[in-house]
């Protein structure tokens, strides 16, 4: 069975021409072990370029490109900077902007050749970019795609990252794990895929998945884990939190901080007591779930004006600009459900 494992961020900084040159070379490179045409490889070329040349443009000091790859044929970008902000992000993107430091043209750019493109931009607090280019389609991407529901970063201080999220439909919901192998590098990955397999297993089952997920892991150096089960037909979202990897529901004014237990997986044969809990899960509601290579206390600060309602990747990349500790691997995952439901009988 393939890994319900997503892939991991690469963390690329922009802060001189020379880094536009590099990561369209690291791109160029990526999209080629994809099972991509020259086109499309050519068209992830341009978006990288573009994103770098923004960054070092109009984002000083510079920023970052998230990338990973989407298999089969695919490849996320995101450029995330702190700089001045976008006065009119819509004229930036339909490629009107004054811009005076370069033509004004390069987001709409990216924009046409991209599946999925979104962007948040804040004045004095900095700018996020999507791009996820389909690698295979033929010509400018195709518009009007629906809205994803679910979307994340995970980055990693060294390669490979230890920290893991998987994300799968469960019946009528959906089923998120964000797992912490304890330390860095590859002992750490090692345990976060046993981790995924034990979710992969117990995919509706949150009790279920502390058993098989801690029976997996051992022999490693275990991990912190939280999974949930989101069900929009009850309203009601299931989660297990074993150990340091947070979550909070957002649901307009009423913010649900999940509630964690000091445990760790892995570590022992039994099972670590830790109780399953349920916390509503109504329409329009956002769960955000982050390991602890971000500050604790991530949701519960203000967010930027208008991020809940961009691409879950642009507000999951945002969370990182702003409250990654830069010592740890850092995930954040970010789920809306966007359906509304009609009363149950």
């Amino acid at each position: 069975m393939a890994t319900l494992r997503q892939a991991s961020h690469r963390r690329f900084a922009v802060g001189d021409h020379a880094a536009v040159g590099a990561l369209r070379r690291l791109v160029s490179d990526q999209a080629g072990r994809l099972s991509g045409t020259p086109e499309g490889c050519a068209r992830a070329q341009l978006v990288a370029a573009e994103l770098a040349a923004n960054l070092v443009l109009h984002a000083d000091p510079g920023g970052w490109v998230l990338m990973r790859p989407l298999p089969p044929a695919g490849i996320e970008l995101i450029a995330v900077d702190q700089g001045p902000g976008i006065a009119d992000p819509a004229a930036a993107v339909a490629g009107r902007s004054q811009a005076p430091k370069g033509l004004g043209c390069g987001l709409a750019a990216v924009r046409r050749a991209c599946s999925h493109f979104d962007l948040h931009s804040e004045l004095g607090r900095g700018t996020t970019v999507l791009a996820v280019v389909d690698l295979a389609a033929p010509g400018h991407q195709p518009r009007g795609q629906p809205p994803r529901r679910c979307g994340g970063v995970s980055v990693g201080i060294t390669e490979p990252c230890g920290d893991a999220w998987a994300v799968a439909p469960c019946g009528p919901g959906t089923a998120v794990a964000v797992v912490d192998g304890l330390g860095h590098g590859t002992g750490a990955s090692a345990a976060a895929d046993a981790a995924v397999e034990g979710f992969a297993a117990a995919l509706g089952d949150p009790g279920g998945f502390l058993a098989t997920a801690n029976k997996a892991m051992l022999g490693t150096r275990g991990a912190a884990a939280t999974m949930c089960l989101l069900d929009p037909d009850r309203e009601t979202l299931r989660y297990v939190a074993a150990g340091n990897v947070n979550g909070c529901v957002l649901a307009g004014p009423a913010r649900y901080r999940l509630i964690t237990s000091g445990a760790t997986l892995g570590l022992r044969e039994a099972t670590p007591p830790v109780p399953v809990r349920t916390c509503p899960w109504p329409p329009q509601a956002t769960l955000v779930l982050w390991s602890d290579g971000l500050h604790s206390h991530t949701a519960a600060q203000p967010l930027g004006t208008g991020l809940l309602a961009r691409d879950p990747a642009v507000v999951a990349a945002t969370l990182y600009r702003d409250h990654t500790r830069g010592s740890d691997d850092a995930t954040v995952v970010v789920i809306r459900n966007a359906e509304r439901h009609e009363p149950r009988g």
